[in-house]
């Protein structure tokens, strides 16, 4: 019997690689379980969708069923696995088990919440999914103050959306903007062009409490925030619900082929883990599902990273950046009035970039050492 290919989450990691597989074999079975309509969408656009109006039904690209009747692949929509059997090979649901010749975690990950207490911390909206857009989107419609927790990537570029049309105050437990991506100079003119912002750095939420209507954010430093939402965008932890047999660290251990401990089962994207490092961007995501779709069609494929350029949507001071931006590093930069260019050295080397403004940094990537995956972001 020709078991099919099983994928579990039908992200842009999910998705891609059955397109991927696809195009290299239109017979062999392939079934995908979501747990939601199985809708595909860009989730980057997330982060900017409100400030440019969109409804989450415009940033919809195709339907599930658009997608199965394309790909002619099974998509088991609005269904939740409740378990594994490795050794039989079956995925269980809720009616039914489905049997798999291979096995494909592509299911994401999850908002983290850092710890807080408060009796409105139901009511704290995170940006995760197209339905958690549904949902904040139409809370910011009727809200004039919004808080977000978090200056990395997303809450950096969630705030600089909000504060298109509301007031926005930020909170970070590090000193500045982007602390582990950019040097501290890129931060503040990027801080500086984000001005109606309020920051509130080196601190905390501690508790979220509903008073007289509205929330009120008590943070570490005492300070206390009035506001009408709360929008938490302090980073991402990889779904291992269902990966408690496979071998796990900060996400499902994968190897070079992006196996997992288990015979027959594959891992990628915002869950997986290869070579100590979880690399939750498109172009990490889209190799990876690539390289799988040919090991999968008979053609053992290892990833190949290299570096990898990253864009901050953020318009009033665009940032890109590539290489290794963090830790012990020694920087080279050249500023002048339409933005800056800082290069990231180790040993004379350049190892990353960071630019900001109209500075292009994107021709600087093939100048960029093409060495394993730990030396890109």
């Amino acid at each position: 019997m020709n078991r099919p290919i099983v994928i579990i989450g039908s992200g842009h990691a999910g998705y891609t690689l059955a397109r991927a597989y696809r195009r290299l074999n239109q017979t062999r079975p392939v079934v995908i379980v979501t747990e939601d309509d199985g809708a595909d969408y860009p989730k980057p656009q997330l982060s900017h969708g409100f400030g440019n109006g969109a409804s989450a039904e415009r940033l919809i690209r195709q339907s599930a069923a658009g997608i199965a009747a394309e790909l002619k692949v099974m998509i088991c929509a609005h269904t939740t696995v409740l378990g594994i059997d490795f050794d039989a090979q079956l995925v269980r649901l809720e009616q039914r088990s489905i049997p798999y010749g291979e096995l494909v975690f592509a299911v994401g990950a999850q908002a983290y919440i850092p710890p807080m207490a408060g009796n409105a911390l139901d009511q704290m909206l995170t940006l995760n999914t197209l339905q958690d857009y549904r949902r904040y989107r139409e809370q910011l419609e009727h809200s004039r103050h919004v808080l977000v927790i978090g200056g990395g990537l997303i809450g950096t570029e969630v705030a600089h959306d909000i504060a298109r049309h509301k007031r926005v105050s930020l909170v970070d437990v590090n000193d500045r903007l982007l602390s582990k991506l950019v040097p501290p100079i890129v931060s503040t003119q990027l801080q500086a062009e984000l001005a109606d912002v309020d920051f509130h750095f080196n601190t905390s939420v501690k508790a979220i409490n509903r008073v007289d209507g509205h929330l009120r954010a008590t943070l570490a430093n005492g300070d206390i925030l009035t506001v009408d939402t709360v929008v938490c965008a302090a980073g991402l932890r990889p779904r291992l619900e269902l990966a408690q047999a496979l071998d796990t660290r900060t996400g499902i251990v994968v190897d070079d082929h992006l196996r997992t401990s288990q015979a027959h089962v594959h891992a990628l994207g915002d869950c997986a883990e290869i070579d100590g490092k979880v690399l939750p961007y498109l172009q990490p995501i889209t190799l990876s599902a690539n390289a799988l779709a040919q090991t999968l069609a008979g053609t053992p494929t290892p990833v190949r990273f290299g570096p990898m350029p990253v864009a901050v949507k953020t318009p009033r001071y665009p940032i890109q950046l590539g290489g290794v931006t963090c830790g012990e590093l020694e920087w080279e930069i050249n500023e002048d009035e339409t933005g800056l260019t800082a290069k990231a050295t180790q040993q004379g080397e350049m190892v990353g970039y960071v630019t900001g403004g109209t500075h292009n940094g994107f021709r600087l990537l093939s100048q960029l050492p093409r060495g394993e995956v730990r030396r890109g972001i």
